[in-house]
């Protein structure tokens, strides 16, 4: 008997861990105090418009007061936005080199060009080791990190990008001011 529940508990142990996938064990890209009280949740899409004005605006804003908030960002690419996946692949492989936030900030600034060509012209411009980031990049070895994201904000029932969540709550972005006084107040 004893020796029947020590193999269930190894079977069951095993079961669990295996339901953990890589993508959930990898370092979510986070910015400002690791430890700060308020979370700020982004889900976002490189070739969306208003991402573009947002996600910076948002990154400036955390820069500025690293202590207001932890901003973690998660990738919800759409359908119709025919390379935003890739451009979260590539993001996903910089962040590998300590280079998201920088490569977001290209990705942004070059919404309408984020080709395979054009984005790993980034990684060149950003220094990053080729070797490494072309294994990754062309290897897909990031996809199912951005799938976990994308099931996460359908979990969430998102429908449009960008989704701002603050301590799990569903936010509107009304401008850098405005934004900066509502995490302020929650610090209070």
């Amino acid at each position: 008997m004893r020796k029947t529940v020590c193999y269930f508990f190894i079977l069951f142990s095993f079961l669990i861990l295996a339901g953990c996938s890589p993508a959930d064990q990898e370092p979510r890209p986070v910015l400002g105090d690791p430890g700060a009280s308020v979370l700020v949740e982004e889900f976002s899409d490189f070739e969306c418009p208003a991402c573009g004005q947002v996600g910076p605006a948002l990154e400036q804003l955390i820069r500025l007061n690293p202590d207001l908030a932890r901003l973690e960002f998660h990738h919800f690419p759409l359908s119709y936005h025919q390379n935003a996946f890739r451009a979260a692949e590539a993001a996903e492989c910089a962040a590998d080199q300590g280079k998201f936030w920088e490569f977001s900030e290209l990705n942004f600034k070059n919404q309408k060009n984020l080709t395979d060509d054009a984005l790993k012209s980034f990684a060149d411009y950003l220094k990053l080791d080729r070797t490494s980031f072309d294994t990754c990049f062309d290897g897909n070895e990031k996809r199912a990190r951005i799938k976990a994201d994308i099931q996460e904000g359908l979990r969430r029932q998102l429908s449009y990008t960008p989704s701002l969540y603050v301590n799990g709550q569903l936010v509107q972005w009304g401008g850098a001011e405005e934004f900066d006084a509502y995490l302020k107040s929650l610090k209070e």
